[in-house]
Protein backbone atom coordinates (compact mmCIF):
# COMPACT_ATOMS: atom_id res chain seq x y z
CA UNK A 1 0.00 0.00 0.00
CA UNK A 2 2.68 2.43 0.83
CA UNK A 3 4.42 1.44 -2.30
CA UNK A 4 1.47 2.24 -4.66
CA UNK A 5 1.14 5.69 -2.70
CA UNK A 6 4.90 6.29 -2.96
CA UNK A 7 4.60 5.59 -6.52
CA UNK A 8 1.08 7.77 -7.10
CA UNK A 9 3.00 10.80 -5.24
CA UNK A 10 5.55 10.29 -7.91
CA UNK A 11 3.56 10.27 -10.64
CA UNK A 12 1.47 13.16 -9.80
CA UNK A 13 4.75 15.22 -9.11
CA UNK A 14 5.70 14.64 -12.78
CA UNK A 15 2.77 15.22 -14.22
CA UNK A 16 2.47 18.67 -12.20
CA UNK A 17 5.67 19.48 -13.45
CA UNK A 18 4.78 18.88 -17.17
CA UNK A 19 1.94 20.95 -16.73
CA UNK A 20 4.73 23.84 -15.48
CA UNK A 21 6.49 23.08 -18.50
CA UNK A 22 3.69 23.44 -20.98
CA UNK A 23 2.56 26.46 -19.15
CA UNK A 24 6.02 27.85 -20.02
CA UNK A 25 5.75 26.81 -23.37
CA UNK A 26 2.69 28.62 -23.61
CA UNK A 27 3.69 31.78 -22.13
CA UNK A 28 6.64 32.12 -24.58
CA UNK A 29 4.14 31.44 -27.85
CA UNK A 30 2.06 34.02 -26.79
CA UNK A 31 4.91 36.39 -25.90
CA UNK A 32 6.31 35.46 -29.55
CA UNK A 33 2.71 36.47 -30.96
CA UNK A 34 2.61 39.73 -29.02
CA UNK A 35 6.24 40.30 -30.81
CA UNK A 36 5.29 39.10 -33.93
CA UNK A 37 2.00 41.26 -33.48
CA UNK A 38 3.93 44.55 -32.69
CA UNK A 39 5.92 44.09 -35.64
CA UNK A 40 3.19 44.32 -37.81
CA UNK A 41 1.67 47.13 -36.55
CA UNK A 42 5.60 49.13 -36.76
CA UNK A 43 5.95 50.29 -33.59
CA UNK A 44 9.46 50.24 -32.09
CA UNK A 45 10.91 48.75 -35.33
CA UNK A 46 9.69 51.45 -37.52
CA UNK A 47 11.93 53.69 -35.84
CA UNK A 48 15.15 54.64 -37.36
CA UNK A 49 18.75 55.96 -36.79
CA UNK A 50 20.20 58.62 -38.59
CA UNK A 51 23.42 56.36 -38.42
CA UNK A 52 21.98 53.83 -40.30
CA UNK A 53 23.35 55.11 -43.55
CA UNK A 54 26.06 56.60 -45.19
CA UNK A 55 26.10 59.70 -46.71
CA UNK A 56 29.28 60.32 -49.35
CA UNK A 57 29.37 63.89 -50.84
CA UNK A 58 31.21 64.85 -53.81
CA UNK A 59 31.71 68.23 -55.26
CA UNK A 60 32.40 69.23 -58.79
CA UNK A 61 35.78 71.21 -59.40
CA UNK A 62 34.02 74.56 -59.60
CA UNK A 63 31.61 73.62 -56.63
CA UNK A 64 28.23 73.87 -59.13
CA UNK A 65 27.62 70.31 -59.11
CA UNK A 66 27.07 67.93 -55.67
CA UNK A 67 26.83 64.06 -55.50
CA UNK A 68 24.84 62.68 -52.47
CA UNK A 69 25.50 58.93 -52.55
CA UNK A 70 23.76 57.29 -49.51
CA UNK A 71 23.59 53.36 -48.82
CA UNK A 72 22.31 51.64 -45.86
CA UNK A 73 24.55 51.10 -43.02
CA UNK A 74 22.66 47.74 -42.26
CA UNK A 75 20.51 45.12 -43.64
CA UNK A 76 17.65 46.28 -41.34
CA UNK A 77 18.14 50.03 -42.48
CA UNK A 78 14.81 51.17 -43.93
CA UNK A 79 14.17 52.48 -46.75
CA UNK A 80 14.56 56.29 -46.79
CA UNK A 81 11.09 58.33 -47.65
CA UNK A 82 12.93 61.82 -47.82
CA UNK A 83 16.33 63.54 -46.90
CA UNK A 84 16.77 67.24 -46.28
CA UNK A 85 19.56 69.86 -46.36
CA UNK A 86 20.25 73.01 -44.99
CA UNK A 87 21.21 75.53 -47.53
CA UNK A 88 21.15 78.77 -45.29
CA UNK A 89 25.07 78.79 -44.58
CA UNK A 90 26.56 81.83 -45.93
CA UNK A 91 23.86 84.87 -44.91
CA UNK A 92 22.84 86.53 -47.77
CA UNK A 93 25.02 85.11 -50.03
CA UNK A 94 23.72 81.59 -48.92
CA UNK A 95 22.52 78.91 -52.06
CA UNK A 96 18.51 79.10 -52.28
CA UNK A 97 16.28 76.33 -53.80
CA UNK A 98 16.13 79.31 -56.87
CA UNK A 99 19.88 78.65 -57.36
CA UNK A 100 19.22 74.99 -57.81
CA UNK A 101 18.78 74.45 -62.16
CA UNK A 102 18.87 70.96 -61.67
CA UNK A 103 18.67 67.19 -59.90
CA UNK A 104 18.33 63.52 -60.28
CA UNK A 105 18.08 60.04 -58.31
CA UNK A 106 19.52 57.67 -59.64
CA UNK A 107 19.46 59.49 -62.93
CA UNK A 108 15.82 60.44 -62.87
CA UNK A 109 14.50 63.90 -62.50
CA UNK A 110 14.13 64.58 -58.52
CA UNK A 111 11.23 65.56 -56.65
CA UNK A 112 12.44 68.94 -54.75
CA UNK A 113 10.56 70.94 -52.43
CA UNK A 114 11.47 73.75 -50.72
CA UNK A 115 9.26 73.14 -47.75
CA UNK A 116 8.18 70.03 -45.36
CA UNK A 117 4.82 68.44 -45.08
CA UNK A 118 2.99 68.36 -41.77
CA UNK A 119 3.39 65.08 -39.88
CA UNK A 120 6.52 63.70 -41.10
CA UNK A 121 8.26 64.15 -37.49
CA UNK A 122 11.04 66.70 -39.15
CA UNK A 123 10.84 69.87 -38.09
CA UNK A 124 13.68 71.85 -40.06
CA UNK A 125 12.14 75.08 -39.94
CA UNK A 126 12.73 75.29 -36.41
CA UNK A 127 16.15 76.36 -37.66
CA UNK A 128 16.30 77.40 -40.96
CA UNK A 129 13.57 78.51 -43.42
CA UNK A 130 16.55 77.92 -46.24
CA UNK A 131 16.37 74.50 -46.76
CA UNK A 132 15.71 71.74 -49.78
CA UNK A 133 13.92 68.57 -49.54
CA UNK A 134 14.49 65.55 -51.69
CA UNK A 135 11.50 63.05 -51.68
CA UNK A 136 13.01 59.29 -52.74
CA UNK A 137 11.21 56.25 -53.82
CA UNK A 138 12.55 52.91 -51.97
CA UNK A 139 16.08 51.84 -53.06
CA UNK A 140 19.20 50.18 -51.99
CA UNK A 141 21.50 52.90 -53.20
CA UNK A 142 20.38 56.76 -53.63
CA UNK A 143 22.36 58.98 -55.67
CA UNK A 144 20.93 62.27 -55.58
CA UNK A 145 23.02 64.91 -57.84
CA UNK A 146 22.10 68.52 -57.45
CA UNK A 147 23.33 71.56 -59.64
CA UNK A 148 23.32 74.84 -58.50
CA UNK A 149 23.74 78.36 -60.91
CA UNK A 150 27.20 78.81 -59.33
CA UNK A 151 29.90 77.48 -57.44
CA UNK A 152 30.08 77.25 -53.47
CA UNK A 153 32.32 76.10 -50.94
CA UNK A 154 31.90 73.60 -48.83
CA UNK A 155 30.83 73.58 -45.55
CA UNK A 156 29.02 71.51 -42.79
CA UNK A 157 24.93 72.11 -42.44
CA UNK A 158 22.50 70.27 -41.24
CA UNK A 159 20.39 67.82 -42.17
CA UNK A 160 17.58 65.04 -41.85
CA UNK A 161 16.59 61.99 -42.53
CA UNK A 162 13.21 60.78 -42.68
CA UNK A 163 12.44 56.60 -42.57
CA UNK A 164 9.76 54.40 -41.04
CA UNK A 165 8.10 56.58 -38.28
CA UNK A 166 11.59 58.69 -37.38
CA UNK A 167 13.17 62.14 -38.64
CA UNK A 168 16.82 62.30 -37.57
CA UNK A 169 18.95 64.77 -37.92
CA UNK A 170 22.80 65.07 -38.36
CA UNK A 171 25.90 67.08 -40.13
CA UNK A 172 26.57 66.50 -43.41
CA UNK A 173 28.33 68.44 -46.64
CA UNK A 174 26.69 71.24 -48.03
CA UNK A 175 27.33 74.43 -50.29
CA UNK A 176 28.39 77.33 -47.92
CA UNK A 177 29.31 80.70 -49.21
CA UNK A 178 30.20 81.23 -53.25
CA UNK A 179 33.41 81.18 -54.59
CA UNK A 180 32.88 83.97 -56.50
CA UNK A 181 31.05 87.25 -55.29
CA UNK A 182 27.74 87.79 -57.01
CA UNK A 183 27.41 90.14 -59.88
CA UNK A 184 24.17 91.72 -61.65
CA UNK A 185 24.08 93.30 -64.86
CA UNK A 186 22.01 96.85 -65.19
CA UNK A 187 17.88 97.23 -66.13
CA UNK A 188 19.01 98.46 -68.82
CA UNK A 189 21.74 95.80 -70.21
CA UNK A 190 18.76 93.07 -70.20
CA UNK A 191 15.48 95.41 -71.13
CA UNK A 192 16.59 98.51 -72.99
CA UNK A 193 16.60 99.05 -77.21
CA UNK A 194 20.22 97.56 -77.65
CA UNK A 195 19.42 94.45 -75.38
CA UNK A 196 19.49 92.25 -78.48
CA UNK A 197 22.58 92.79 -79.39
CA UNK A 198 24.56 93.18 -76.45
CA UNK A 199 24.56 89.43 -75.75
CA UNK A 200 21.80 89.42 -72.77
CA UNK A 201 20.08 87.23 -75.00
CA UNK A 202 21.57 84.22 -74.23
CA UNK A 203 20.18 84.73 -70.36
CA UNK A 204 16.91 85.24 -71.46
CA UNK A 205 16.71 81.68 -72.70
CA UNK A 206 13.43 80.39 -71.26
CA UNK A 207 12.04 83.56 -70.47
CA UNK A 208 12.32 85.94 -67.12
CA UNK A 209 9.51 84.45 -64.67
CA UNK A 210 8.05 87.05 -62.02
CA UNK A 211 5.16 86.27 -59.91
CA UNK A 212 4.53 83.03 -61.99
CA UNK A 213 4.52 84.60 -64.81
CA UNK A 214 7.28 83.78 -67.67
CA UNK A 215 7.92 86.89 -69.72
CA UNK A 216 10.12 86.94 -73.09
CA UNK A 217 12.88 89.71 -73.86
CA UNK A 218 9.99 91.07 -76.45
CA UNK A 219 7.67 91.56 -73.90
CA UNK A 220 9.75 92.60 -71.36
CA UNK A 221 11.46 95.21 -73.99
CA UNK A 222 7.97 96.78 -74.81
CA UNK A 223 7.19 97.32 -70.49
CA UNK A 224 10.72 99.21 -70.41
CA UNK A 225 9.96 101.09 -73.57
CA UNK A 226 6.52 102.34 -71.99
CA UNK A 227 7.85 102.90 -68.53
CA UNK A 228 10.71 105.04 -69.86
CA UNK A 229 8.70 107.32 -71.29
CA UNK A 230 5.76 109.44 -70.39
CA UNK A 231 4.53 106.29 -68.59
CA UNK A 232 6.88 105.63 -65.53
CA UNK A 233 6.01 103.53 -62.91
CA UNK A 234 7.81 103.25 -60.04
CA UNK A 235 6.31 100.06 -58.81
CA UNK A 236 6.76 98.72 -62.63
CA UNK A 237 10.62 99.79 -61.86
CA UNK A 238 10.65 97.28 -59.01
CA UNK A 239 9.69 94.46 -61.52
CA UNK A 240 12.83 95.50 -63.98
CA UNK A 241 15.16 95.65 -60.98
CA UNK A 242 14.10 91.88 -59.70
CA UNK A 243 14.06 91.19 -63.71
CA UNK A 244 18.04 92.21 -63.70
CA UNK A 245 19.31 90.36 -61.01
CA UNK A 246 17.79 87.43 -61.08
CA UNK A 247 18.44 87.42 -64.91
CA UNK A 248 22.13 87.95 -63.91
CA UNK A 249 21.69 84.55 -61.74
CA UNK A 250 22.60 87.07 -58.68
CA UNK A 251 18.83 86.84 -56.59
CA UNK A 252 19.83 84.95 -53.73
CA UNK A 253 22.69 88.08 -52.49
CA UNK A 254 18.84 89.88 -52.34
CA UNK A 255 17.11 87.40 -51.58
CA UNK A 256 14.53 89.49 -48.65
CA UNK A 257 14.08 92.08 -51.30
CA UNK A 258 13.54 89.63 -54.23
CA UNK A 259 10.41 88.32 -52.41
CA UNK A 260 8.53 90.66 -51.64
CA UNK A 261 8.75 91.93 -55.48
CA UNK A 262 8.00 88.30 -56.54
CA UNK A 263 4.95 88.26 -54.02
CA UNK A 264 3.33 91.40 -55.25
CA UNK A 265 3.59 90.67 -58.96
CA UNK A 266 2.22 87.20 -58.07
CA UNK A 267 -1.22 88.46 -57.16
CA UNK A 268 -1.78 90.55 -60.15
CA UNK A 269 -0.47 87.81 -62.38
CA UNK A 270 0.29 89.60 -65.44
CA UNK A 271 1.64 92.89 -66.04
CA UNK A 272 0.35 93.99 -68.98
CA UNK A 273 -3.05 93.24 -67.57
CA UNK A 274 -2.63 96.69 -66.00
CA UNK A 275 -1.50 98.55 -69.08
CA UNK A 276 -3.74 101.46 -69.70
CA UNK A 277 -3.91 104.27 -72.56
CA UNK A 278 -4.39 107.71 -71.18
CA UNK A 279 -5.71 110.43 -73.11
CA UNK A 280 -4.89 114.25 -72.33
CA UNK A 281 -7.58 116.18 -71.37
CA UNK A 282 -5.94 119.40 -71.96
CA UNK A 283 -3.74 120.63 -74.82
CA UNK A 284 -2.55 118.43 -77.84
CA UNK A 285 -0.74 116.28 -76.28
CA UNK A 286 -1.02 112.65 -77.75
CA UNK A 287 -2.36 109.69 -76.14
CA UNK A 288 0.22 107.47 -74.29
CA UNK A 289 0.52 104.04 -72.22
CA UNK A 290 1.53 103.25 -68.87
CA UNK A 291 0.70 101.22 -66.08
CA UNK A 292 -1.68 101.18 -62.95
CA UNK A 293 -1.34 98.23 -60.86
CA UNK A 294 -3.44 98.00 -57.41
CA UNK A 295 -2.26 99.55 -54.33
CA UNK A 296 -1.11 96.88 -52.44
CA UNK A 297 -0.51 92.52 -53.47
CA UNK A 298 0.59 89.73 -51.88
CA UNK A 299 1.07 91.03 -48.55
CA UNK A 300 2.99 94.12 -49.96
CA UNK A 301 1.86 97.52 -50.12
CA UNK A 302 3.32 99.71 -53.74
CA UNK A 303 5.51 101.47 -51.00
CA UNK A 304 7.22 98.66 -50.02
CA UNK A 305 7.56 97.03 -53.23
CA UNK A 306 9.06 100.34 -54.60
CA UNK A 307 11.87 100.03 -51.64
CA UNK A 308 12.66 96.52 -52.23
CA UNK A 309 13.09 97.67 -55.72
CA UNK A 310 15.51 100.04 -54.57
CA UNK A 311 17.51 98.36 -52.90
CA UNK A 312 18.03 95.63 -55.21
CA UNK A 313 19.05 98.30 -57.54
CA UNK A 314 21.48 99.77 -54.85
CA UNK A 315 23.33 96.47 -54.82
CA UNK A 316 23.51 96.18 -58.63
CA UNK A 317 24.79 99.40 -58.31
CA UNK A 318 27.87 98.31 -55.96
CA UNK A 319 28.10 94.53 -57.53
CA UNK A 320 27.62 95.48 -60.98
CA UNK A 321 28.96 92.82 -63.12
CA UNK A 322 32.53 93.51 -65.33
Amino acid sequence: MKKILFFALISFGLFSCNNDDLGDDNSISQAKELKDFSLLKGNSNSSSAYSDYNIDVAVGPDGSEWTYTITKSKTTSKNLSHYIVDLGNCGEQSATFANIISATVNGETADLKPTEGSGTQCNPQASTTNFVKVNFAAATTLVLVIKFDRGYEITDADSWLKAGTSCNSGKTKAPGCPKEDYCSYSQGYFFANGAMTNGSSVLWEGGLNIGGKSYSQTEGMVAWNIDQGRGGNQTLNAFFQLGAIRLSLAEAAVQENANIINSYFAAIENIFNYKTTITPTRGNSPPYDTFIFPTSGGGYSEGEVTAAGSAIGHYIDEHHCQ
